[in-house]
């Protein structure tokens, strides 16, 4: 019937109708216009269809978020600031080479955008050269302008006798020579992987490129603070770099910063893949017995990180652990998780997705999951299994 009205008011009166559709159209797009800028958290929403992007996006000035986001076997740290200023800290996955390495690309790239309405990522850091810390920030730095990167001082030199080794070899013998002087240690990763995140990272325009490379144990040369906040990374000192061969995985991880970040008297400690290696040197510089409310656990759980003497120079009710569900490592180990029984909570991205930090500017804090666990189930190791 309503088919056959429209035929009929078409054929008497053309033109009306074809104003009446074009008025119609204007109306909706009008409206859509409205809703997108007088509404744009429910616009977000709305869009990304996610209902942990609508709770965890509630960012306001003076609050603190940190993102521990679910991306498999690897990690992937996205903070957002008091101040309106952010971060992203490692986003990579063991997953890259596999069936599954686009959908994971496009997560860690989307995940981001829309917290970043300027397209401008103020700092991203790299922890160390593992694949699974590595693999999508190359297509971060090309997505995002980025103001800061922070790396370690390796080198990278792919040997690899492929066309993309080839092909990087080339982009890196291009590379500003000023940059390439800031590397000053004589050991290079060989991955294909770190290359292109290293190619992105030196090509990236209006950037300033800092390495994660204290002078002495005294100081500490890669500091972020703003309005009431200060983020303190413990790299590698001079000394060590050139004491020691990177040579194996545990030397590599070891170059991990440990970082913490402080608000409104709460702490977060951020570790990257640290271990045995480093974990005591750091434990010495910090002095022992700083009074923390959340840690990163180090290398997913390994058995080899988490060390008692780590865990009395920082002293944290809750533990968050990136890890994938089913990894291939075991991880998180049981004897780390061991260690960990006497915090509060430990919230795993295996097990809880991706999980949010808040700190507000009153000092409260809270955490937000997409899934939730119980203490018992979290406190199960593959190994124990």
């Amino acid at each position: 019937m309503r088919k056959s009205a429209v035929r009929r008011a078409y054929r008497r009166n053309p033109k009306a109708v074809i104003i009446a559709a074009v008025a119609l159209v204007l109306v909706v797009a009008i409206a859509v216009v409205i809703f997108r800028f007088a509404f744009p958290e429910q616009w977000n929403r709305l869009l990304h269809g996610d209902p942990l992007y609508s709770a965890s996006s509630q960012w306001k000035p003076g609050d603190l978020k940190v993102h521990f986001i679910d991306i498999g076997q690897g990690d992937f740290i996205y903070i957002q600031f008091p101040d309106g200023e952010d971060m992203v800290i490692d986003c990579g996955s063991t997953r890259a080479s596999a069936n599954t390495s686009e959908s994971m690309q496009s997560r860690a790239v989307d995940y981001l955008a829309p917290f970043s309405d300027d397209d401008v990522i103020n700092h991203l850091m790299l922890t160390h050269t593992d694949m699974d810390h590595v693999s999508y920030l190359d297509e971060i730095v090309y997505r995002y302008q980025i103001e800061h990167i922070y790396m370690p001082n390796i080198l990278a030199a792919p040997d690899g006798k492929g066309s993309e080794a080839e092909k990087l070899r080339g982009q890196i013998s291009q590379l500003d020579k000023a940059k390439l002087a800031l590397f000053t240690d004589e050991d290079v990763v060989t991955t294909n992987a770190y290359a292109n995140f290293f190619v992105a990272a030196l090509s990236e325009q209006n950037c300033e490129i800092i390495i994660n490379m204290d002078q002495n144990s005294s100081s500490n040369h890669v500091v972020i603070s703003g309005d009431g906040y200060d983020l303190t990374f413990y790299c590698p000192t001079k000394a060590y770099y050139e004491s020691t061969h990177l040579s194996d995985a545990l030397s590599l991880n070891a170059v991990s910063p440990v970082g913490i970040l402080t608000y409104k008297n709460r702490r977060v400690v951020f570790t990257g893949d640290s271990n045995s290696l480093n974990e005591p040197i750091i434990a010495k510089r910090l002095g022992y017995g700083v009074d923390c409310d959340v840690l990163k656990v180090a290398h997913h759980g390994a058995e080899t990180s988490s060390l008692t003497e780590f865990l009395r120079a920082v002293t944290c009710e809750y533990a968050v652990i990136s890890c994938g569900n089913g990894n291939s490592y075991d991880h998180p180990r049981q004897a780390a998780l061991d260690r960990l029984r006497s915090m509060s909570f430990i919230y795993r991205t295996d097990l809880n997705g991706t999980i949010v930090f808040t700190v507000t500017k009153n000092g409260d804090m809270s955490f937000y999951c997409e899934r939730e666990s119980t203490r018992e189930h979290s406190l199960v190791g593959a190994d124990s299994l």
